[in-house]
């Protein structure tokens, strides 16, 4: 198991950051409101410490109870705020960093690794309803949401 130490500050910030920032991700997808953006960010915390509790990997444990004890957001890098394609292509090449740094590191954690990110990501999706009125129809997942999915599965080389 890899430790805070073995990494550099900014692959370390990385690293921490990068749950965070796969709910982010989905959340400027489609952005669905104060209610739905709420439920979101919300989502963020529970499915990182969800996640990390049942993880086998060490390294996803220790960045769940970090996270955890930095009250659900550890320090970010930072992010273009112009556009959200923009703010997208940063956070996608910041979670690339993240998991090159743990692969090279922790090469036996890299793909639970991952796979917690994209878990992070997929529990935002599912969070909140897409396009109904007042909490009545719509869809879990919206087409902008599993679109965003599919690209951060690509971007981190998973199969979808």
């Amino acid at each position: 198991m890899s430790t805070k130490a073995d990494y550099t500050p900014d692959q370390w910030k990385a690293i921490a950051a990068a749950p965070v920032l796969a709910g982010l991700y989905i959340t400027i997808s489609d952005a669905s409101g104060l209610v739905g953006i709420t439920k979101e960010a919300m989502a963020v915390g529970k499915a990182i410490s969800t996640a990390a509790a049942t993880s086998p990997s060490e390294l996803v444990k220790s960045l769940g109870e970090s996270v955890k004890a930095a009250g659900g957001r550890p320090e970010m890098p930072e992010l273009p705020r112009r556009n959200a394609a923009e703010t997208k292509s940063a956070i996608m090449k910041v979670l690339q960093e993240a998991k090159a740094a743990v692969a090279t590191q922790s090469p036996a954690e890299a793909d639970e690794y991952t796979k917690w990110v994209l878990s992070v990501a997929k529990s935002v999706a599912e969070a909140s309803k897409e396009g109904g009125f007042l909490g009545f129809g719509g869809m879990q997942v919206s087409a902008d949401e599993e679109a965003s999915l599919k690209e951060l599965s690509g971007g981190l080389g998973v199969n979808a």
